[in-house]
This record gives structure tokens, C-alpha cells and sequence, in this order.
């Protein structure tokens, strides 16, 4: 109890003590006195100084965040560079392949027009799925043709690239069956009696005529050539000799088969210079300009056989002029 007296008594007396402030003004006035508490004075030099404290423990701290602020700004500026030199690359790929894909598309166009030409050249009918020879379509991913290539803007999507791959595997399948049907052709061409087996005049068209020896009306189921005796007859096209002999009012004659239901026949020939299973290539010479069995002179009766019906050689032999 004391001492819980004599802290009051203390406190009574500091709260009734007073600091003195003297104020002498440079003029030569009159001196003024200021009196405060001292514990005014106390609570304004703790508040003064708790101010003072606060204000140093701030300048660091926003010091410290400043610096922190400022390197993390210049880490950002960097990473933003980086995104910047990224999408710079990124565009500059994306031009390329753009470039290149109007290149492939060109290739493409000219492959298509590649393709129709040789068609047209073996005799095969043109792909006409596509007009101006660019616009076939895919059916998978994308249903695309060729002219949808310009189109593409997002060229970094992957089904756009497979659409792209996929319609180049679909023309090299359309090449490898192309590579078929050329050699087929080929083949057929190669067969095909369409070759003058000599030249020379025409003595006798096929149809119906006098018989120059009869002097009868009848059906001439070929075409005579004449010609100086001894002359080359060629095989009208590539085949197989499946008769070499004589065979009555046509003489000495040369029967080859072609395929494709084509056969065609020689007679009157002076001297025959193939035998049965021989093969012979078109243009080979097979025989000689005569005038055996009924015969008026030197010339080569030439029969085209098409399923085992004679047809008129001038509607499958080549025209000579050109």
C-alpha cells in the first residue's frame, strides 16, 4: 500500500511540474515565458519521436519495395522482349509457310496439268473431277482442294499440315495408278494394228467393189497397197505370229495377234520372214511385196480382224499426215 501511495504522490507531483520555454525575439522585444506540463511535454516528445521512427522504418521498407518494384520491372521488360522476339519468329515462320504453301500449291496445279497431258498424250481420258486442273478434293480431316491452300491463315494448326500431307500421299496414289494406266496404255498402244504396213497407193478401199479378176460385185474385206514387188511390209502393231504360210487365193500370207481383240493380216506376199510364235514389235518386217494366189499385181492385201470381224484398216490406221 505504500508503495502504490507513493507512486500517486509521485506522479502528482511530476504532473504539476512545469517545463519553462523562453522565447527572445531578435528585436529587442520583450521576452515572452511558455509553460508546459511535463507530461505534455513528455507525451508530445514520445508522439515526436514514435513520428520520427515510423518515418525511418517507412523510408526502408518503401525503399526496400522500390528496389524489389524496379527489378522486378526490369525482369518483365526482359521476359516481355522475349515474348516480343518469340512472336517476331513465330510471324516470320508463319510467312514462310505460307510461301510455301503457295508453292506447293503451284506444284500441285502444275503436277494436275503434268497429269492430263500425259493422259491425253497415251490416249487416256482426262481427270476432269477438277476444273482449271486444281480443285480435287480429300476426304478426311479436311475436305480441301488445292485452291483452299491459298485460304490458309492459321497454317501453325496441325490439320491444316495433315490436310496439306495428305493431299500430296493422295496425288502420289493418284500418280502411282496413273503410272498403271500408262503402261497399260502403252501396252495397248503398242498393239494396236494402226501402223501402214508399207507405203504406197491404194489400190482397193475396204467395202464393195468390182473384182478385178472376176469382174463380179463383191465384199473387199481389206485394204491392197501396191507397191514395187520385194518391198519391206512391218508388222501394223506389236504381237504374236499365229499363222506364216500359204492360204489359197491370198497367197503366201502372215496372220499376227495383237490382244485386245485385235488381229491383223498380210497377203500376197512374195516371201514370208516370220514363222508361227514368233513375236514381233511394231514397224519389224515381217514379210515381202508380191503377188502370190489371185493377185493382179504386186501389192499387200491388209485386213484388221476386231473380234473376229474384218473392219476397215482406215478407221484405225494412223493418218499419215501427221
Amino acid at each position: 500500500m505504500n508503495i502504490l501511495k507513493k507512486s500517486k504522490d509521485m506522479f502528482k507531483n511530476i504532473s504539476k511540474e512545469k517545463f519553462t520555454f523562453v522565447i527572445i525575439p531578435h528585436s529587442g522585444k520583450k521576452t515572452r515565458q511558455l509553460k508546459l506540463y511535463k507530461p505534455i511535454v513528455y507525451l508530445i516528445l514520445t508522439i515526436f519521436i514514435s513520428a520520427f521512427i515510423f518515418f525511418i522504418i517507412s523510408t526502408i521498407y518503401l525503399s526496400s519495395k522500390k528496389s524489389f518494384l524496379v527489378e522486378d520491372l526490369h525482369t518483365k521488360k526482359d521476359n516481355i522482349q522475349n515474348l516480343n522476339s518469340i512472336i517476331e519468329q513465330q510471324n516470320i515462320e508463319i510467312d514462310q509457310l505460307k510461301k510455301t504453301t503457295q508453292i506447293v500449291r503451284n506444284k500441285l496445279s502444275q503436277l494436275y496439268e503434268l497429269e492430263n497431258k500425259i493422259r491425253n498424250m497415251v490416249g487416256l481420258k482426262s481427270n476432269n473431277n477438277d476444273k482449271h486442273v486444281a480443285s480435287r478434293s480429300l476426304t478426311g480431316i479436311h475436305n480441301i482442294s488445292v485452291n483452299d491452300l491459298y485460304d490458309f491463315t492459321d497454317l501453325t494448326d496441325s490439320n491444316s499440315i495433315n490436310a496439306i500431307t495428305n493431299l500430296i500421299e493422295s496425288e502420289k496414289q493418284e500418280y502411282n495408278i496413273l503410272i498403271g494406266e500408262v503402261e497399260k496404255q502403252l501396252k495397248y498402244l503398242e498393239s494396236k494394228p494402226n501402223k501402214w504396213p508399207v507405203i504406197g497407193k491404194i489400190a482397193s478401199k475396204f467395202g464393195y467393189r468390182r473384182h478385178p479378176i472376176s469382174n463380179r460385185i463383191d465384199f473387199h474385206k481389206g485394204l491392197d497397197i501396191a507397191n514395187n514387188s520385194g518391198t519391206n511390209i512391218v508388222a501394223a502393231g506389236k504381237g504374236v505370229v499365229t499363222y506364216s504360210g500359204w492360204n489359197g487365193g491370198y497367197g503366201k500370207m502372215v496372220i499376227i495377234a495383237h490382244g485386245y481383240g485385235y488381229k491383223s493380216v498380210y497377203a500376197h506376199n512374195s516371201s514370208n520372214l516370220v514363222k508361227v510364235g514368233d513375236k514381233v514389235e511394231k514397224g519389224q518386217v515381217i514379210a515381202k511385196i508380191g503377188s502370190t494366189g489371185n493377185s493382179t499385181g504386186p501389192h499387200v492385201h491388209f485386213e484388221i480382224r476386231y473380234n473376229g470381224k474384218q473392219i476397215d484398216p482406215m478407221k484405225v490406221l494412223e493418218n499419215l499426215n501427221n
